[in-house]
């Protein structure tokens, strides 16, 4: 069976068309404005063109066009097809006399040379209106292709937000940020490049089409067998470009996650002298990278190998018919073949363009495939509706809670009863299920059976932006943005007075490091808070709870990473935010949690035992043997 995640190239194109036409709607005016300014860029690049008919004509006034013969006197033959090309030099010359006129230009009877200088005029012309046109194009051309790319940025952003925490939990970083970076890079110079060929070069073709029928309809069948014999290769090494595009970019996702491995665990890579052996990993995901997109170059260069070929051989028939015209049939002069000759040429470097814009298309699929698995990925339902809850108490109860990673199951039958305002301690040896009740009870996932109750209203019937808004967690690791320690703390509650994070610091013991810094609330915290100490960080994220007023509060290990000093400030910290809210506590320091409410024993998503520290010391139990290892004499 295919996997949920996997798509065919024709199903991902058309995932790209649907895309684009999507975009075009979206931005209709400006999609109608590079249409226009695309016509008009054609038709001043290809006006100059037919300059060459009546500049033929100028420069070789002794070969006169056949004439055909007058007719007997009464006799009536079939009438002759029209010669828009002569009728165009009669009318181009006049014009050309009239313009030199204007001036005050005569070359004393070379009235030829005034043909000459109006097609230079209008040359110049062409140039000056064309290049405005050429600008015009570029701009919102591009603009159009990044403003795609920018948008599907953003859906991508927005749908990560709503996706279940088992979604990171089953992806490797590197992949994920190689897809939002690399893959949406990829898609922003293919299409940038498309841009800039897709509506200007078949304009240009059509331009050169409509040349050749007005003035040689001789030469227009070649022109038009010619065009789909350089574009069939185009469309075969496609196919392939897309294919191995794909798996360029995977391979740049595995190197990327190289890195990723190597800049987080820095400090683990320098101290078990892996530096060489990440190194190798490494370069051999780049290696492998470089592989497949030679052989994606390879698809790419026969392509236009092929279509060159296509071209060569067109031009080579071309040449003999036209040099049979002139020599046996006699119907076509010097200035119609430099007439026909030159849209031909210009032909080619319009489909070469097409061409590469095909492939950078073919490119930006397996791109956007990649992107596309991500907006695959079904959101977290938590998030899908729920009943409004304004208000809460803190009343919580678990009922036959059973919860498992796949076949794994780590929560058998919880039951526990929580009132408002009391702290629950949950302690037991490392695998539990203390984490995972934690993440239950924020709702990171749902219970696989049993239910999760909060003041009496089922968990999953409420509206989650609602609940979260009444609980806050502070974590064993904290995380500070890359933003200022006063932006850092209003996270808590966004919109937070100056004077609300002023308190909630006081009440972290935070606020006299902050004032004591030289830019004081100001002062940027750094990547992951990389410009604070440990326990600085985590009185920065307690301040951030505090500010938030939560009526539940989360506090996983939050001071076991910290040595005596820290932990001692970090705990008076902690008293202060769990004072008169219902609180859940995960310690491995029992010392800790002794003023708890209820201590709950999880050991193999089990509660073996609950109560008060005296109670369960007195029970002689599991948790007494914790206590007893945790305070015997070294």
């Amino acid at each position: 069976m295919r996997a949920v995640t996997e798509t065919t190239p024709s199903a991902t194109f058309a995932t790209l068309v649907r895309r684009i036409w999507a975009a075009m709607l979206q931005h209709k005016s400006l999609v109608a404005t590079i249409v226009v300014l695309g016509f008009l860029e054609a038709a001043f690049t290809k006006l100059p063109l037919v300059l060459v008919k009546p500049l033929m004509a100028a420069l070789n006034p002794g070969v006169e066009e056949v004439v055909p013969l007058p007719l007997p006197a009464g006799h009536h033959g079939p009438e002759l097809p029209v010669d828009y090309g002569r009728e165009f030099n009669v009318w181009f010359a006049a014009r050309a006399d009239a313009l030199c006129a204007w001036f005050g230009i005569d070359f004393a009877g070379v009235t030829a040379m005034h043909t000459v200088i109006a097609c230079g005029i209008v040359a110049m012309l062409c140039g000056l209106i064309g290049a405005l046109t050429i600008y015009g194009v570029q701009i919102t051309s591009r603009f159009f292709a990044i403003k795609m790319v920018a948008d599907l940025r953003v859906e991508v952003a927005r749908h990560i937000l709503t996706l279940p925490l088992r979604f990171f939990g089953g992806r490797r970083m590197g992949e994920l940020i190689s897809k939002l970076t690399n893959d949406a890079q990829v898609l922003q110079r293919s299409f940038e490049l498309a841009a800039d060929n897709v509506v200007v070069d078949p304009l240009m073709i059509l331009g050169n089409i409509a040349i050749l029928a007005w003035f040689v309809p001789e030469a227009i069948f070649v022109l038009l067998a010619l065009v789909p014999v350089m574009a069939i290769p185009m469309y075969r090494a496609g196919r392939r470009v897309r294919k191995r595009s794909g798996k360029s970019l995977q391979a740049m996702g595995d190197a990327t996650e190289s890195m990723n491995q190597i800049l987080s665990g820095m400090r683990t890579v320098k101290a078990f002298q892996l530096e060489e052996q990440r190194l190798r990993e490494f370069e051999g995901n780049t290696a492998t990278f470089l592989q497949r997109t030679l052989k994606m170059l390879r698809a790419k260069g026969l392509s236009m190998a092929q279509t060159f070929v296509g071209y060569q051989f067109g031009f080579a028939v071309l040449l003999v018919l036209l040099g049979w015209i002139v020599l046996v049939g006699q119907g076509l002069g010097a200035d119609d073949v430099a007439l026909v000759i030159a849209p031909l040429t210009t032909t080619y470097q319009h489909v070469k363009r097409l061409t590469r814009s095909y492939h950078t298309l073919m490119e930006s699929v397996g791109a956007l495939d990649g992107i596309e698995s991500i907006l695959r990925s079904p959101s977290d339902a938590a998030t899908q509706g729920g009943e409004p809850m304004p208000e809460l108490r803190g009343a919580v109860e678990l009922q036959d809670v059973w919860f498992g990673y796949g076949e794994h199951v780590v929560l058998r039958g919880l039951d526990l009863r929580v009132q408002p305002g009391q702290t629950v301690a949950l302690v037991g040896p490392s695998g539990g299920g203390k984490s995972t009740t934690m993440d239950l009870l924020l709702r990171f996932h749902d219970p696989d059976r049993g239910r999760i109750l909060v003041d009496g209203r089922d968990l999953k019937t409420v509206l989650l932006s609602d609940y979260r808004r009444h609980v806050a967690v502070v974590n064993q690791q904290p995380f500070l943005f890359n933003a200022s320690i006063r932006d850092n703390i209003a996270c808590g509650r966004p919109g937070a007075t100056p004077q609300q994070i002023e308190a909630a610091a006081r009440a972290a013991n935070i606020h006299d490091f902050i004032v004591g810094l030289p830019q004081g609330y100001d002062t940027l915290a750094g990547e992951r808070g990389c410009n604070l100490s440990g326990g600085q960080m985590q009185r920065i994220t307690i301040a951030r709870a505090i500010v938030r007023d939560p009526a539940i509060l989360f506090l996983d290990e939050a001071t076991s990473a910290l040595d005596s000093e820290n932990e001692g400030l970090v705990q008076r910290a902690l008293d202060n935010l769990r004072r008169g809210r219902t609180s859940f506590v995960v310690a491995h320091r029992l010392s800790t949690i002794v003023d708890a409410d209820l201590i709950v024993v999880l050991v193999d998503g089990r509660i073996v035992e609950q109560g008060s520290h005296a109670g369960l010391l007195a029970r002689g139990g599991v948790y007494k043997r914790m206590h007893e290892l945790q305070t015997a004499p070294a």
